[in-house]
């Protein structure tokens, strides 16, 4: 309506979905290229996990 002050920009269902699909990818990705580079070990792990949060969070924040 006209002149009815919006309370704030609804996060799209769309990003949460992107969100977590980028994430994973990322996260298989880093696996990936871990195991070929013989460095897949526990802390390279959370380290991979780590990156696929933040950018699966900032996805969803952004509402991309």
């Amino acid at each position: 309506m006209i002149g009815k002050p919006q309370d704030g920009i609804e996060p799209n269902f769309a990003s949460l979905v992107g969100g977590i699909v980028v994430g994973v990818a990322i996260l298989v990705l880093w696996c990936a290229i871990a195991r070929d580079l013989d460095v897949l070990s526990p802390v390279s792990l959370i380290a991979g996990i780590v990156l696929a949060a933040a950018t699966a969070i900032w996805i969803r924040l952004a509402n991309l």
